[in-house]
């Protein structure tokens, strides 16, 4: 090194550089745990105890005001109501099985099969979506160890999974959660414009139509009820939507109700427009938005990742 004296002989990059700037240096790992807390210190989930006439109720809010409001069923309205369509859907292992193996541990590859998912081409958007999974899996966990909600296999020995049940409860499914909320995301960023997601629900698009198909396949495979999925495709959708109007500046968002206490049908894209039009099942209202919840970096992120489309 030979002698030095102690002064400096460098000037920082770090001086006067933009949050934007700072955040495009970090290395993958605190890049990550920089935008989970951003992301999960919007977001926040509470639960209210089963009383003798009243169903479990949890709640997800925004900023401190309720945006998702989930009514978990009992197990006596499972055993009667949902888990016949167990024993339909086991005619369809045969041609899942190698998609239920995979999605498993992976369903972000399925979305790239209608747009390009590129570490290259695609970095921001793969950042935000990766962020978008992990928020749903703070957001869901509380809310399946609050509801604690039986998996099929706990109400007949022959529903016989075809892979091993998860260790925890069933309710919200957190494969529909996370391929709505993914679905939704992407669904803004691959069209390049605003989007309605329940009008995009209702065309049937490509992205919604794979979300549609990770949760059917977790009822194929004998680990979850359809009212777990519809429970996750609401709670996804919802939680995504909030977070692109958030990013977008849209001064209000959709808030929803889930009546999973009562909800004795399947789940598809078809029957979940049929409960979005029907309030009994699924209440909609609004929310108005806190502006200045996103900070300068975070709004820097999001227009590079829609340039990228």
């Amino acid at each position: 090194m030979g002698y030095w004296d102690g002064s400096a002989d460098r000037t920082p990059k770090q001086d006067g550089r933009s949050g934007w700037d700072a955040l495009r240096a970090m290395a993958t790992g605190p890049r990550r745990g920089l935008m989970d807390a951003c992301l999960h210190g919007m977001f926040g989930v509470t639960l209210e105890a089963r009383a003798k006439d009243k169903p479990a109720t949890g709640t997800v809010a925004l900023n401190g005001a309720t945006l998702v409001t989930l009514e978990a069923p009992t197990s006596a309205f499972l055993a009667d109501e949902q888990l016949p369509y167990l024993r339909t859907y086991a005619d369809l292992r045969g041609d899942r099985l190698n998609e239920i193996i995979m999605q498993t541990g992976d369903i972000q590859s399925f979305f790239g099969l209608v747009g390009y998912m590129s570490p290259d081409a695609t970095k921001w958007s793969l950042a935000l979506n990766q962020a978008m999974l992990r928020l749903c899996t703070m957001i869901e966990m509380p809310l399946k160890h609050g509801f604690d909600v039986a998996r099929p296999i706990a109400m007949s020995r022959k529903v016989q999974p075809m892979i091993q049940t998860p260790g925890h409860g069933a309710w919200p499914s957190g494969h529909a959660t996370e391929a709505f909320a993914c679905a939704t995301l992407l669904s803004r960023l691959f069209l390049n414009a605003p989007v309605d997601p329940v009008e995009q629900v209702k065309a049937g698009n490509e992205l919604y139509r794979h979300a549609e198909r990770i949760a059917m396949n977790r009822t194929v495979a004998g680990v979850h009820f359809p009212t777990d999925s519809m429970a996750g495709a609401v709670l996804g959708v919802t939680v995504a939507e909030a977070l692109i109007n958030l990013l977008d500046g849209a001064p209000q968002t959709r808030t929803r109700v889930f009546h999973g206490s009562v909800y004795d049908g399947d789940f598809s894209l078809g029957r979940m427009v049929q409960a979005l039009d029907t309030p009994t099942e699924i209440k909609t209202g609004t929310l108005s938005l806190t502006p200045g919840m996103v900070p300068g970096w975070l709004a820097k992120m999001w227009d590079e990742a829609k340039d990228e489309w």
